[in-house]
């Protein structure tokens, strides 16, 4: 009988992959068109409460890491089979029973577990190079989709690839599929030796206080403003207000960890601006091979300021294509390939984090609908693209989100190099991307 042991890395890259893909589509597409049978009010109560969910299980992706971190990479790879498995049971179990009083509760457990799984596989992969790298992919792909999906359609089937993802993903089998894989990679654990960096046991406290202000600032203030009447002031205050708690995010994480957190910032907001909808059912693969190829990219000429100017660049394109993207086919196919791009550019630097809990907090930053959501979402006071959550094809455009988010891009560039002279590249220990940080 071969000694499954043997095929550790393939099994670990396999178990990361899936494991974040159904992990970010349950954080970044919630609504399942079935649902939509609802009544009115169910449904609104369940669209209202996304923006919150989404924080929770943000803030639970960073809570698992720092508590995997302090117990080690066994209790992540556990932690991550038992969240799946969860996951597995909920959707067996509202299957064939989304009754309209469970809803808000369902999207709940989906957020939440997710967000366990995705923290606790943060730490499971790092310092496995082969594996990180799947888990990165698979959960910036799958997070770019579920973002970029289009509204879906009345009457209870999709009509397009584009707008897969807002129906009912990720798929029971998938679940399934990731579920036994994570077994396996839970099963193939060793003992290893504790690293220096985990002998106090201690929980890392930065990430969950960076989590905690990023977070708690995003929810709060893009409620705020969908509840008000968007003043350029407002609109200034709040985009300043999101620099500077993404500079203090960035100073609790270790040595220059911050920067990866910044650059998701920039991203989130320029990526949110663009025009992904309406697009071709061929375009569907977009944004996985883009995110790829930027990984790709990444991992040999990775460059934050770099990553933070082309977040700029995606701005300023965001705007300018504001007034012809819904007629013009190329503008989202452009603007989605950018994006997915820059999120594997930028994100390839994370992989070289001094600390697990650093990436989590970068993917966290993700989940929570951004200020330009907020902005997007204004004109019918939500936290969403559109009444009904996702992107939609007919819906109202404005240049407004694409220069906020160069405003928060630029922001952030001053914020990282405040952030590089108060920590000197001299008298930071570089951790290695083959460096193993969280063992057990």
């Amino acid at each position: 009988m071969p000694d499954i042991r043997r095929y550790t890395g393939v099994v670990e890259a396999t178990s990361a992959f899936l494991g974040a893909v159904i992990a970010g589509l349950l954080l970044m597409a919630p609504l399942d068109l079935a649902w939509t049978q609802q009544g009115p009010l169910e449904l609104d109560l369940l669209i209202l409460n996304m923006p919150r969910a989404a924080a929770a299980g943000a803030m639970f992706a960073v809570i698992a890491a720092a508590l995997a971190v302090a117990l080690g990479r066994r209790t992540a790879w556990v932690a991550a089979f038992g969240s799946a498995a969860i996951l597995l049971g909920d959707h067996l179990w509202n299957l064939n029973n989304a009754l309209t009083g469970t809803l808000i509760t369902v999207n709940y457990v989906d957020s939440i577990f997710g967000g366990i799984l995705l923290g606790a596989l943060t730490v499971a992969v790092f310092g496995r190079p082969v594996a990180t790298t799947a888990f990165l992919i698979g959960a910036l792909a799958s997070i770019l989709i579920g973002d970029l999906t289009s509204l879906p359609t009345p009457g209870g089937s999709p009509s397009s690839l584009v707008e897969w993802a807002a129906s009912g993903t990720p798929p029971l089998w998938l679940v399934a599929i990731a579920v036994v894989a994570l077994a396996a990679g839970a099963g193939i654990q060793r003992a290893e030796p504790r690293s220096e960096e985990q002998d106090g046991g201690d929980l890392p406290i930065g990430p969950i206080l960076s989590a905690l202000f990023l977070v708690g600032m995003t929810a709060v203030s893009t409620e705020w403003l969908v509840k008000h009447a968007g003043t350029p002031m407002q609109i200034a205050v709040v985009a300043a207000g999101t620099v500077a708690v993404a500079v203090l995010g960035a100073l609790l994480l270790p040595g220059r960890d911050g920067a990866v957190v910044l650059t998701a910032v920039a991203v989130a907001n320029s990526g949110s601006a663009i025009i992904a909808v309406p697009r071709p059912d061929w375009s569907a693969p977009l944004p996985l091979v883009a995110v790829v190829a930027g990984f790709y990219a990444g991992r040999r000429w990775g460059s934050p300021l770099l990553g933070l100017f082309g977040s700029a660049a995606i701005g300023v394109f965001a705007a300018l294509s504001a007034e012809f993207g819904r007629t013009d086919m190329i503008v989202p196919l452009l603007g989605i390939t950018a994006v997915g791009a820059l999120l594997g550019y930028c994100f390839a630097d994370g992989a070289n984090t001094r600390s697990a809990g650093s990436t989590a907090v970068a993917l966290a930053v993700l989940l929570v609908p951004s200020l330009v959501v907020a902005l997007r979402g204004s004109s019918f006071e939500r936290v969403a693209y559109s009444p009904r959550w996702y992107r939609d094809p007919s819906g109202a455009t404005s240049a407004v989100p694409g220069w906020v988010s160069v405003a928060v891009s630029l922001g952030c560039v001053i914020g990282l190099v405040l952030l590089y002279r108060m920590r000197p590249l001299d008298h930071l220990p570089k951790r290695p991307f083959t460096q193993l940080s969280a063992s057990a």
